[in-house]
This record gives structure tokens, C-alpha cells and sequence, in this order.
């Protein structure tokens, strides 16, 4: 389980203050309005953001002191997911090693991936010659590869058109539920994606933020 336990920081002139429980393999959508801490309060999950009190748990271990990398996080932000330079096969394979040298199961999951995105024909393109949708397909395939328990989503679909971003949560619905993966998303369309998650974080203010089941 992901608690989050009181946790408080400030960051310019605004305090934010978040407690939650997220449950293994459970899927949080976050929302509120501009200013009230979604993306600051990944920062403070991923250890970007240092806190003043609180605590973050995963498992029942204190993440604190932790670094990034060390964490059990998987993040796929709104854009800038690809080196763009690189070929679709590489960005993969980057999720995999961080040199993207990989032996003989890796490459099989690369390609299992691929297939389940619907990305095998594209591979050896570079990400800079593909569609919204097809960079955002090549962006959740590396994220899933990394095969991390929790994965963190800030609006990745935001910038897509509502079917794309319709497809976009289907992938990661469907993903989240084959590999057991616990999936925090932050989103200004609470429509589109409530019919798939489990509770709602929503923020009425950066200190004030309420938990409840999805209908």
C-alpha cells in the first residue's frame, strides 16, 4: 500500500499538506484547480520536492532518504517522455537498461511490449517522426517496461484529442490491471477517467484535500 502520512511542505508562499492511502494494485485519479499541488504533490512522491513533516510509505517502508532512482516509481509526464533523437526501439530499450544493452529476455520483453502497444511496425523509427498518439503509445511501453510497482501519471493525455486520450486510458487500464500495477494519475478530465479508477484525491485547496471511492 502507498500511504502518504501527513505529509507537509512549502514551496514559494504556498503550504501544501496531503494524507492518503492508495491500496496495492489500486488506481487514484488526483484533481483539483490550478495552484492546488497535483503535479508538487508527485515531485514530493518521487523526492524532487523535499518535505517538512510527514511521511511517505510504500509497503510499509519509509521512502525518506531515498533517492529518485530508488524509488518504486514509474512517472510519465504530460510531454518530453522520448528522446526524440532516437529510434523507438532504443527509447524502449532505455526502459529496460540505462545503457539500452539488453541479453536475450529483455529484447523478448521489448518486443512483447511493442506488440501489446500496437508499436512492432515502428520501431526503428525516430520518435520525432511520430504522431501524438504514437509517441504517447511508445511513452507508456517504456514506462510499463520498467516493470516498477507504482507508476505515476501528470495528464499525459492532456494534450491529445478526446479519443486519443480515451485510448491512451485504456492502454494504461488495461496494463494496470494485467501486471497488478498501482497507478496514481493526475488529470483535468475526471470524467473521462473515473469510469476506470478506484477512489478520487481531489483538492480543494493546496492544504485542504478529500478521498473518496469512484461511483
Amino acid at each position: 500500500m502507498l500511504k502518504v502520512n501527513s505529509v507537509r511542505c512549502q514551496l514559494a508562499t504556498h503550504r501544501f499538506e496531503w494524507s492518503f492511502r492508495v491500496p496495492e494494485g489500486a488506481f487514484l485519479a488526483v484533481t483539483g484547480g490550478s495552484g492546488v499541488g497535483k503535479s508538487t504533490l508527485l515531485n514530493v512522491l518521487l523526492g524532487f520536492q523535499p518535505i517538512e513533516s510527514g511521511s511517505v510509505q510504500w509497503a510499509g517502508h519509509d521512502l525518506s532518504g531515498l533517492k529518485v532512482y530508488e524509488r518504486p516509481f514509474g512517472v510519465l509526464f504530460q510531454k518530453d517522455n522520448l528522446f526524440e533523437h532516437l529510434s523507438v526501439e532504443k527509447n524502449l530499450a532505455l526502459g529496460l537498461h540505462p545503457g539500452a544493452k539488453l541479453n536475450g529476455e529483455q529484447r523478448e520483453q521489448l518486443w512483447l511490449a511493442a506488440e501489446r502497444f500496437q508499436i512492432q511496425s515502428i520501431l526503428a523509427e525516430k520518435a520525432m517522426r511520430l504522431s501524438g498518439g504514437q509517441q504517447q503509445r511508445v511513452a507508456l511501453a517504456r514506462v510499463f517496461l520498467q516493470n516498477k510497482p507504482v507508476l505515476l501519471l501528470d495528464e499525459p493525455f492532456s494534450s491529445l484529442d478526446p479519443m486519443l486520450r480515451q485510448e491512451g486510458l485504456e492502454w494504461v487500464s488495461e496494463m494496470q490491471k494485467q501486471q497488478g500495477t498501482t497507478v496514481v494519475m493526475v488529470t483535468h478530465h475526471l470524467d473521462e477517467i473515473e469510469p476506470v479508477v478506484d477512489s478520487i484525491l481531489e483538492g480543494v485547496s493546496s492544504d485542504c484535500w478529500k478521498q473518496y471511492p469512484a461511483r
